[in-house]
């Protein structure tokens, strides 16, 4: 692939060049999101990121606990529940 290959998207047409900056712009938004602990998904997403029952079980635990609590809903940080996913579990014990 060259530099001037176009990359067609529904909305609009951009260069491979301008793609890779718009992505690499992302990934270092996120990342520093993530550096900072910025980074927050409610539970539902949670939920569907990790299994309900997982994250459940990490709550019950008390090993994952609400960043943010509002009427109705909770978030949690997306960092603790990569942490906690990273983690070998041992059902047996």
């Amino acid at each position: 692939m060259d530099d001037h290959t176009e990359l067609h998207f529904f909305d609009r047409t951009v260069t491979f060049d301008q793609f890779v900056d718009m992505v690499a712009t992302k990934i270092a938004l996120r990342i520093h999101q993530i550096e900072k602990g910025e980074l927050e998904i409610s539970q539902s997403q949670a939920y569907k990121l990790f299994g309900r029952a997982d994250v459940e079980r990490w709550i019950k635990n008390g090993k994952l606990h609400p960043v943010r609590i509002s009427p109705g809903k909770k978030r949690y940080s997306l960092v603790d529940l990569q942490k906690l996913a990273s983690i070998q579990q041992n059902y047996l014990l």
